[in-house]
């Protein structure tokens, strides 16, 4: 192990040391399961910039089923550890990760080359018609890969967009089931692919049309839409999920040409 490295690890371990071990036993477990997630790629939302964002305290806090001081406790471990960096007014970043077998970080290591965030811009019917062909396999597969730890978190985005009235809460629900169900699948390639999409879901040309498109009936239709797709993989069915999603997405599809 490098100094480097080695500094790292005391870093956390001293994090962990500021609050009695009982209470932090569920911060401690979290960190480690985020900085998984960070070595695999599993997680956080590319900006144009080329940087990428980690997800929010609340948002953490949602996913894990814990109080936002619990998240707040992980986070200051992966802080300590280098794993992310706060910016004040501007949020938390994954730093750039060590190439393996080497001590140097380079940035293009993030992502292979052939999943690089298109140069061009993307409209909102190149999005969805790449949706299309994607996220009804990604559906499939997770129906079959899911675990039941998955299947709750699916669970509890469904139903806090449900119980939403504001559209961009329930876009930001509506995008974390589509996150959750790429997770789902447990692959490395598909998880970038989706982290790709959700890069280009917060382009502007594309949040104007889902806002131009979005209504209550709308809403409505998309929940109970996305409740066949969550039964579906509750009842282990990829051929339901696919066809699930693929009806989903042809409703978007068909709501953001209309707008």
């Amino acid at each position: 192990m490098n100094q480097l490295n080695l500094f790292r690890g005391i870093n956390v371990v001293l994090a962990f040391m500021k609050e009695p071990t009982v209470r932090n036993s569920a911060s401690h477990r979290i960190a480690a399961t985020l900085s998984r997630d960070i070595e695999n790629r599993r997680i956080g939302s590319p900006t144009s910039g080329g940087a990428i964002r980690f997800p929010t305290e609340r948002d953490l806090a949602t996913r894990f089923g814990v109080a936002r001081n619990t998240i707040r406790r992980a986070m200051d471990a992966l802080e300590e550890s280098g794993k992310i960096s706060r910016e004040v007014g501007r949020g938390t970043y994954i730093n750039a990760v060590p190439v393996s077998g080497s001590d140097t970080i380079e940035t293009d290591a993030l992502y292979a080359e052939p999943l690089l965030l298109p140069k061009r811009d993307v409209s909102p019917r190149d999005l969805i018609e790449a949706r299309m062909m994607i996220e009804p396999a990604a559906a499939a597969a997770a129906a079959i890969n899911a675990t039941d730890a998955d299947i709750e978190l699916l669970m509890r985005a469904q139903l806090a967009s449900t119980n939403t009235d504001v559209m961009e809460e329930f876009e930001k629900q509506d995008a974390e089931i589509h996150r959750l169900l790429f997770a789902m699948t447990h692959n490395d390639i598909v998880q970038h692919i989706d982290l790709m999409i959700r890069s280009l879901r917060d382009d502007a040309d594309w949040l104007a049309a889902k806002r131009r498109a979005y209504s209550a009936t709308l809403k409505a239709r998309y929940v109970t839409q996305h409740a066949a797709i969550i039964d579906a993989v509750i009842n282990r069915s990829p051929t339901a999920a696919r066809e699930a999603m693929t009806r989903h997405l042809e409703e978007v599809r068909q709501a953001l040409l209309e707008s």
